[in-house]
């Protein structure tokens, strides 16, 4: 046990915070789809290759199938003529073609055209000269020395048959795709999706598209919540803005509840006279995971368990609502969607320019970074303000600054987390 949670069983750690909503998530039901409809969801069930890949021996290059004997010792001085006997395109049958015999003939090859048995090699056409000159049929002059199996596929080169090649838990993306098209594979086998319910709370919400009375502003982060989620492979129901009033935030909660698996509500989490949100999920009987999170912005953060059902409650401040999303939703709702990697990746890199603020805990500032040959960079953002919601368009990071008053100077190395996919 963590010396925070020692204190305080309610206060967690990022990492703890992120365990205790992970830890007794059930693997999800699964569902057929169609190949192309599976693109960004997570198989359910490992692939196993049906047939080899490829089928059968193929040409790897456009030339001119040979025996690899026939070119012994051929040199620009001393060219072997080979007969061409017949000509092989991609798709073809083997069992078009001639299959006549002996060493000193060669057949007229195409890339991805079954190469006949009776040749080894393939030689390029770039290196061959085609003759039609000398013999009253056509030949193809060869003037080196080739090996047996160049530039020839073998049938199961790339995949044998029986070999597991896509693994339960993996997202589907492009590459994907494209395996399970080769294996002439129609429908897809992947997990539900997990269902989140958004509930943006506060008075001072209005819609885009509507006017904004006297001390209102649009709600952005349940937007950017519903943008990220759909993103991770959720299926969202975003509510309209809940007034600061219990019955009305209890009855909403209750709701999402019989909707969802996943409840997100946004803002009404902080310490003031109207945030309800602690009071609506306690009357409603949730059992609390934590509520406080040791992390700058976003110390608010709580989350409570209904049965199955589980519940997050992020800060109405863009900048910790944002952080919450990325931290400590987004393997909640990876590993929902069935993800084995939903642990989110953490690397290195050399800060570009000092992050002077000071913070008693770990502060998670947004950033940019970027690659250069020998390590990653990292630009904190300029007026990275908490409630500065267009501040962070550019960031794509979370860097890591650790807790104290120091901050992190100029060129020291700091952990970042991507905020890819």
């Amino acid at each position: 046990m963590s010396v925070i949670s020692a204190l305080n069983p309610l206060t967690a750690s990022v990492s703890i915070a992120v365990m205790k909503m992970t830890r007794d998530r059930k693997e999800p039901l699964t569902e057929i789809v169609s190949l192309e409809d599976s693109l960004s969801r997570v198989l359910a069930s490992d692939f196993v290759s049906p047939f080899s890949l490829p089928p059968f021996r193929r040409a790897a290059m456009d030339g001119y199938a040979i025996c690899a004997a026939a070119s012994t010792g051929a040199c620009r001085e001393k060219p072997v003529l080979l007969h061409v006997r017949d000509e092989v395109r991609a798709g073809q049958s083997e069992t078009n073609y001639a299959m006549d015999s002996g060493i000193m003939n060669a057949v007229r090859i195409f890339t991805g055209a079954p190469v006949p048995s009776d040749y080894d090699c393939i030689v390029m056409q770039e290196t061959a000269i085609a003759r039609n000159d000398l013999r009253d049929f056509p030949s193809v002059q060869i003037d080196r020395s080739y090996q047996k199996g160049q530039h020839i596929a073998e049938k199961g080169e790339d995949v044998p048959e029986g070999m597991k090649v896509l693994y339960r838990g993996a997202a589907i993306r492009a590459k994907e795709i494209a395996v399970l098209a080769s294996f002439g594979q129609t429908d897809v086998t992947v997990y539900r999706k997990p269902v989140v319910a958004i509930l943006p709370v506060g008075d001072e919400l209005a819609l885009p598209g509507e006017a904004l009375r006297s001390g209102q502003i649009f709600d952005a982060n349940s937007f950017m919540v519903s943008a990220r989620l759909r993103e991770l492979g959720a299926e969202v129901i975003r509510h309209s803005p809940i007034p600061d009033c219990p019955i009305a935030l209890e009855a909403a909660i209750n709701n999402a509840i019989e909707q969802a698996d996943i409840i997100v509500t946004t803002g009404g989490v902080s310490v003031g006279d109207y945030d309800y949100v602690k009071l609506a999920a306690e009357s409603l009987g949730g059992e609390p995971l934590f509520t406080k999170v040791v992390m700058r912005p976003g110390t608010p953060t709580s989350a409570y368990q209904f049965g199955s059902k589980l519940l997050v409650c992020l800060s109405g401040n863009p900048s910790a609502c944002f952080a919450g999303v990325e931290l400590l939703l987004r393997p909640v709702i990876l590993k929902a969607a069935g993800r084995t990697d939903y642990r989110s990746e953490w690397l290195e890199g050399k800060l570009i320019d000092a992050i002077q603020k000071p913070s008693p805990y770990p502060r998670y500032a947004r950033a940019f970074v970027y690659r250069t040959e020998k390590e990653w960079m990292v630009e904190p953002l300029r007026n990275d303000k908490s409630g500065n919601v267009a501040a962070f368009a550019r960031a794509n990071a979370l860097v890591l600054i650790q807790a104290g008053g120091a901050g992190a100077d100029a060129g020291q190395e700091v952990r970042f987390v991507s905020l890819t996919i």
